[in-house]
């Protein structure tokens, strides 16, 4: 009966709370005068637990831009980022004509941003993929990869993606970067021109795509954002033939498979992050390209709102989370070369490590957080009804916690070190600031 009461309780205020349309950070308003409001703060190590766990992998398929680059990080070691994708033809078929030869090929992608360190020179691999990277059938994470062959062309250059570049007859310029390459590939279509060029299905079959990677750096490297989509991105060819010199683009479409594929080495880390481990955690840490997540429970909070004694309604319940600088374990954190990334996102664990959406985040982003306040180093979460299922639910639920993941980690490059419950810095640890009212039966 209590806890029916308790239900029919939250479920009136709701009802008044869309009736009069107050904003959904103040439900329960009415119920108590504002000298009623009880706040309290759960931040040290016994009322938040935290571990950082290692991200298996996530979809990239069709990601937003493309990412290439190596990257050497003090505090999460070294990520090696490349990608796959398929080019196609621009014409319905294509004929090369009588006596065709190969003058030079390029292959110009247009920078979409950066992150790292463009004073480290990145020497850059193009290589022809061999296996058929077929289609809807399939999920690209992270973690796959296809068989490649033949080196097409290599480049060690210096990424320059806000300098625009003027090209042939170009009056405008580009941010892009142009790889020259092996001209053996253009003698390749030219003399397989019967077979591959009568349609694009043919072509794709025919050549199954390209593999972008890149070398480790010596230094801390930086990774390259591409806009594979963009008109000015593309495989050229230059060619002449008994009647004309002349070129042909293939190009890159919404329509053809493309994904990124991340692999991380944490062991080249000086200060290296402690995985699985929620017993002693100062700073947490979250990293874009599948790297990895903190995961945070409140293990007393259901039984701190039974010690009450009365029936506990969350007005409000903010997660806040504050970045760490400066010396982290006698390594300095470089939050200049290795920016915050712009937003956060706070999802419900589940039991298989799967995850859930978390109501909070229904009511919208104004309401839910999660974006990066540069003034204050922070990200806040506003999670009330989260916390009020974990109380509704008792003591003895099966809690998972929140994972925090940044955001559009399949194609961002961002990372992000936070204070954890056992920082040293007292004042800044990750907390729960909690306002709640106390409802007699």
């Amino acid at each position: 009966m209590k806890t029916k009461h308790i239900f029919l309780t939250t479920l009136l205020l709701l009802v008044a709370f869309s009736g009069c349309k107050k904003l959904p950070q103040h439900i329960g308003d009415s119920l108590q005068p504002n000298s009623s409001y009880i706040k309290v703060a759960f931040s040290d190590r016994n009322s938040v637990a935290a571990e950082v766990e290692r991200i298996d992998s996530l979809s990239t398929k069709a990601a937003s831009y493309s990412l290439v680059g190596n990257l050497n990080d003090p505090h999460f070691g070294n990520s090696n980022l490349s990608f796959y994708t398929q080019i196609g033809l621009t014409s319905n078929s294509l004929i090369w004509g009588e006596g065709a030869t190969t003058d030079s090929i390029v292959l110009q992608v247009l920078y979409s941003g950066y992150y790292g360190d463009t004073l480290n020179p990145i020497t850059l691999r193009v290589h022809e993929v061999t296996q058929d990277m077929s289609g809807d059938s399939m999920t690209y994470y992270s973690n796959t990869s296809f068989e490649i062959g033949d080196e097409l062309a290599n480049l060690t250059f210096y990424p320059t993606p806000k300098t625009e570049h003027l090209y042939e007859d170009d009056t405008v310029g580009l941010r892009v970067l142009r790889i020259p390459v092996d001209n053996a590939l253009g003698e390749k279509f030219i003399n397989d021109q019967t077979s591959g060029f009568t349609s694009n299905e043919a072509f794709m079959n025919y050549f199954k795509g390209l593999r972008f990677s890149c070398d480790e750096s010596s230094g801390t490297g930086s990774i390259c954002y591409f806009n594979m989509l963009n008109t000015n991105s593309f495989l050229r060819v230059y060619y002449h033939n008994d009647y004309d010199t002349t070129f042909y683009d293939f190009n890159v479409s919404d329509k053809y498979i493309r994904f990124n594929h991340f692999e991380h080495d944490y062991a080249t880390a000086q200060s290296p992050i402690t995985f699985d481990d929620t017993t002693n955690n100062p700073y947490l840490y979250v990293q874009s390209t599948a790297g990895v997540r903190t995961r945070l429970v409140f293990p007393e909070l259901a039984k701190w709102a039974k010690d009450q004694n009365t029936n506990v309604l969350i007005n409000e319940a903010k997660l806040i989370l504050t970045g760490a600088n400066g010396l982290i374990n006698g390594v300095n954190n470089d939050t200049a070369m290795f920016s915050q990334p712009a937003q956060l996102v706070a999802v419900k664990a589940n039991a298989d490590n799967s995850y859930s959406i978390l109501p909070d985040q229904l009511v919208g982003t104004n309401y839910f957080g999660g974006y990066y306040e540069p003034k204050k180093d922070q990200v806040w979460f506003r999670i009330s009804e989260y916390v009020q299922d974990l109380i509704l639910a008792g003591p003895d639920a099966e809690n998972y916690g929140l994972f925090i993941y940044t955001y559009s980690g399949s194609f961002n490059a961002k990372r992000w070190i936070f204070h954890g419950p056992d920082s040293p810095d007292t004042i800044n640890r990750v907390r729960l600031e909690i306002i709640y009212s106390q409802i007699d039966d």
